[in-house]
């Protein structure tokens, strides 16, 4: 089995997360920090960055990698979430059905994937989304 990255953008606005739910047509349905698979000759970062521009149409700035989990069903291979800031956001939805501004105690009400479950778990031990800790200005 080949090793695989993924990557996850955490991006803040005003207090809340974003969170995007996966189209219905999709092999794992559920919500997610948007993000995707690392290809061949890439960063992680510039995936990244390719991801939000494909999956959001919108154009973003990598600041700092957050946390990093396995993926469940392929222990070889793991998720890296970054702390990202947006240059604009006028949205235009590719490969997701919407996307919510969600506050960050409400993250575990969501049916998030696997791995983005544990990445807010990690979240939480770390106080990371306390008023006092901020992430994107």
């Amino acid at each position: 089995m080949r090793k695989m990255i993924v990557v996850a953008a955490v991006i803040r606005k005003e207090g809340k997360i974003l969170l995007a739910e996966r189209r219905s047509d999709s092999s794992i349905p559920g919500w997610e920090f948007p993000g995707g698979k690392v290809e061949s000759g890439e960063s992680p970062e510039q995936a990244l960055s390719r991801e939000i521009s494909e999956e959001l149409g919108v154009q973003c700035r990598i600041i700092r990698p957050l946390e990093t989990v396995s993926l469940p069903d392929k222990p070889d291979s793991k998720l890296i979430a970054f702390e990202v800031e947006l240059l604009d956001d006028q949205f235009h939805l590719i490969s997701h059905r919407q996307i919510f501004w969600v506050e960050p105690e409400e993250l575990t009400e969501y049916n998030l994937l696997p791995a983005d479950r544990e990445l807010v778990r990690k979240f939480i031990d770390k106080k990371l989304f306390e008023p006092s800790t901020q992430i994107v200005k």
